[in-house]
């Protein structure tokens, strides 16, 4: 029997349609199955583990500042200043004259002073010699006793007592004469203000012709030594000791001064949460003061294992980081001990073993035995953290 014409095609047109539909079945499957088994071959980033030598540094701000100002004053405050021999930056050495102060009045006290001693020792003599007369008096008086002068003799013997306190009176006065005479010579010697040690004049604020006053007349930065002052944050101010080799850097200079950490301040800041160490320097001419200036410090110098803080996934129950590593293409997670870190990475003190394979970035989404893919990366460097 003839099939017309339109038949054949709406039949050639089914099967071509249903052909068709079986291809993008076919295709979508094995794009199924493909993605499968990609998800369960999954590539991650990974790095081996070595143990490498490792040195950690910090670096700290801070202001460069005197290791030790002295301030120069007088006790002579209602003395008028005459002279003022320095000026501010001058090096002085030890007993070198910074001022004088007026002293007319302190050489009239001198003077008046050394006539009462004059008085006072003339005194002394005058009594010793009353004294003697009536020792021999009293000597006249033991040769009479057989005569009967037994009130005669009580007489001398009270004469010669008191002679004798009146010589204790006399040499009282005379001491005391000595001691104003003494004063009177310091108080003009210190109308000569000198330098108490080596230094460099930091601050001038005597002027001639003025009242000396209880305020200081200048300061004094002893043998010119200027240190810098870090501010250390209470975080890291256990990662300092003293002695630790110190380098200096200065704002808008090039290369740096040697140094070491002479103290460690142990109080912290209340408000700043901010420690202090004082970082002594070894430069023949030292900043100056006031400057700021940056402390680069060795805190730690030792073997280490290195990982990047991405490679780590805390949330466990114990409370412990820890790290995906992967072992004949399968991930396991083992527990590790931080310790130090620096720049992004992360010091690993225990539960990892150098030449094993991390993941770089440990992902919630990886599971404990998955099978992955591995590709190697370059592990970040560490460096200096600012």
């Amino acid at each position: 029997m003839r099939r017309s014409p339109v038949l054949s095609a709406a039949i050639v047109a089914t099967f071509t349609l249903v052909a068709t539909a079986g291809q993008a079945l076919a295709n979508e499957a094995a794009a199924s199955v493909n993605a499968d088994a990609a998800a369960e071959t999954r590539t991650v980033s990974t790095l081996v583990a070595n143990r490498q030598p490792q040195k950690w540094m910090r670096s700290f701000a801070g202001i460069f500042v005197a290791r030790e100002e002295i301030a120069v004053g007088t006790t002579l405050t209602e003395q008028r200043i005459a002279k003022v021999e320095v000026e501010i930056g001058d090096r002085v050495v030890a007993g070198q004259v910074l001022a004088r102060l007026e002293t007319e009045m302190l050489e009239n006290l001198l003077r008046e002073a050394e006539g009462r001693v004059a008085r006072a020792s003339a005194a002394v003599a005058q009594q010793e010699e009353t004294v003697r007369q009536e020792e021999k008096k009293l000597d006249r008086a033991r040769q009479l006793r057989h005569l009967k002068a037994e009130t005669f003799l009580e007489e001398r013997i009270s004469a010669v007592a008191i002679a004798i306190e009146a010589v204790k009176v006399a040499r009282a006065d005379d001491a005391q004469a000595q001691a104003l005479y003494a004063e009177a010579r310091r108080k003009l010697e210190r109308a000569v203000i000198v330098a108490p040690s080596a230094g460099i004049v930091s601050e001038r604020l005597a002027r001639a012709g003025a009242l000396a006053g209880s305020e200081s007349l200048m300061r004094l930065i002893r043998d010119g030594e200027i240190e810098l002052a870090a501010e250390i944050p209470e975080s890291e101010l256990p990662l300092l000791a003293v002695g630790q080799k110190v380098k200096v850097k200065l704002s808008g200079r090039t290369g740096a001064i040697e140094g070491h950490v002479r103290v460690i301040n142990p109080k912290i800041d209340s408000e700043t949460r901010l420690g202090t160490a004082k970082i002594a320097l070894k430069a023949d001419k030292p900043p100056y003061a006031g400057t700021f200036g940056r402390a680069e410090i060795v805190v730690a110098e030792r073997s280490a294992i290195m990982v990047d803080d991405s490679a780590l996934l805390y949330g466990t129950a114990d409370g412990m980081p820890s790290v995906f590593t992967v072992e004949h293409g399968r991930v396991k997670r083992k527990t590790v001990q931080a310790g130090m870190r620096q720049n992004g990475k992360v010091e690993i003190v225990s539960g990892l073993d150098a030449g094993e394979r991390v993941v770089a970035k440990a992902g919630v989404s990886l599971r404990e035995g998955e099978a992955v893919a591995t590709k190697d990366v370059e592990p970040t460097q560490t460096g200096v953290q600012k």
